[in-house]
């Protein structure tokens, strides 16, 4: 997931940027110049004042949130060990233990709290606010 995620997110970026650097122009921004590819990307509207570009922008943000929350439980689990279990005496035949669950549940449930949370904050700013 973190992967496929990745490099929607890069595309996306590199996308931005392009549209981002050809809506102002290079340097040089006009109004018309703007509001013509602004007004492009945006779409036609949904409902009331929701757009497609919005509603796109809106689930960028919660693959962002998502890749990112994933992507900290890895790093606290890879690199920080939390989640793991404690090294004991190596015995034979050297059989490695596995993860325990009960610690990388509470990490996926802390991940899942985070990203409900950027999702109702995220809604409430692209759709209500």
């Amino acid at each position: 997931f973190q992967k496929v995620s990745g490099a929607i997110l890069v595309i996306y970026l590199i996308g931005h940027t392009l549209v981002i650097s050809t809506a102002f122009n290079l340097g040089h921004p006009t109004p018309l110049t703007w509001n013509a590819i602004i007004g492009m990307v945006e779409g036609p509207v949904v409902y009331g004042h929701v757009h497609v570009g919005t509603i796109i922008e809106y689930l960028i943000a919660l693959l962002a949130a998502v890749h990112g929350a994933n992507g900290f439980r890895l790093i606290l689990t890879q690199y920080f060990g939390i989640g793991l279990p404690r090294p004991g005496r190596h015995a034979f035949p050297r059989a490695v233990p596995s993860v325990k669950k009960a610690s990388q549940e509470s990490l996926k449930y802390i991940a899942i709290i985070v990203i409900l949370i950027f999702l109702i904050l995220a809604t409430l700013v692209a759709f209500i606010w």
